[in-house]
């Protein structure tokens, strides 16, 4: 098997999801992509980022508004990006400077409708 490199795709080609690394054809990373555990998110989230296609899958996700998953290396709920995501529990009081800064990185990158601050 040969390793396809980044400057292999060009913009004016059209998509070739065959590519993409969660396309195993079994199916089998379905769960993985769609968990509640923030293990598994986190996981799928570093999956994606080794993906050629990962920017064309974010920018469908958004334009779809996809309700929820991992696409594109980011976590989708309720068809917004959730920049991130909290454990279970009763919420903190004051939330932490990661998140602000995720939630105002995210909201410059895609807009305030794309993006859901809380989860």
């Amino acid at each position: 098997m040969f390793a396809l490199q980044a400057t292999d795709l060009r913009s004016d080609q059209a998509t070739d999801w065959d590519l993409a690394r969660c396309n195993d054809g079994s199916g089998a990373l379905a769960e993985l992509f769609f968990s509640e555990s923030i293990d598994d998110i986190n996981t799928a989230k570093a999956f994606c980022h080794e993906c050629l296609l990962v920017d064309a899958c974010l920018e469908g996700a958004v334009d779809r508004g996809e309700p929820w998953g991992v696409w594109g290396g980011e976590l989708f709920w309720n068809g917004k990006i959730l920049p991130y995501k909290r454990k279970r529990g009763r919420p903190p009081k004051v939330r932490p400077a990661a998140e602000l800064e995720a939630i105002e990185r995210y909201r410059e990158r895609f807009g305030d409708q794309a993006v859901e601050a809380i989860a």
